[in-house]
């Protein structure tokens, strides 16, 4: 099982997106009791819309909306979509919304800051938003989801590299991990 972090209402909303985190997510909150309503944000991609189709194919209500703004010139296509998902998210501010940062998340995060000049690092708690699977590896989450039989979606953008994140995840991390095979372990030592 999981061990979470933080102590999570009854009645919260989860931010999904169709992918493994979250459908694990969505699984293991409505399993542990919790009135949990999905909020997916479209961004406006044909995969996108291939996740919105999936998710209100399921057996749950789910909450959707989509990009309604042009992206400004020379503006990183990735700090666009963060802004629009959380412009949407911010709407519902009447119980918690959960998000799946997991170990993963908080490594890339921390990595890409550094690259940077500066510590980032992934908050438990940041306004209405709460993280509790900051302690979650993502090997735990996939274990999950094939123990469940659990249907998600994979983002074929997750393996292009001309994202940022992207690039550490798929090439930094899997060489950091040849230098500390327990990396993840120290890691989740330096989280707040």
């Amino acid at each position: 099982m999981f061990r979470l972090t933080g102590q999570l209402p009854k009645e919260i909303y989860l931010a999904c997106s169709g992918g493994v985190d979250s459908m694990v997510a969505l699984h293991f909150l409505r399993h542990g009791c919790r009135d949990v309503i999905p909020l997916y944000f479209n961004h406006g991609t044909e995969f996108g819309d291939k996740c919105e189709a999936f998710l209100k194919s399921l057996d749950v209500d789910v909450i959707c909306g989509k990009i309604t703004k042009e992206k400004e010139k020379g503006r990183s296509q990735e700090d666009f979509w963060r802004e629009c998902r959380y412009e949407f998210l911010d709407q519902f501010d009447d119980r918690p919304v959960i998000t799946m940062h997991h170990l993963a998340d908080q490594l890339e995060t921390l990595i890409q800051g550094v690259a940077h000049g500066v510590h980032r690092q992934i908050p438990y708690q940041r306004g209405n938003y709460i993280r509790p699977f900051l302690q979650v590896k993502k090997e735990q989450i996939i274990d999950y989801a094939k123990r469940n039989n659990l249907k998600y979606l994979d983002d074929p953008s997750n393996k292009e590299n001309k994202y940022t994140r992207n690039r550490i995840r798929n090439n930094i991390i899997p060489e950091l991990l040849k230098v500390n095979p327990g990396l993840y372990k120290s890691m989740s030592k330096l989280i707040n």
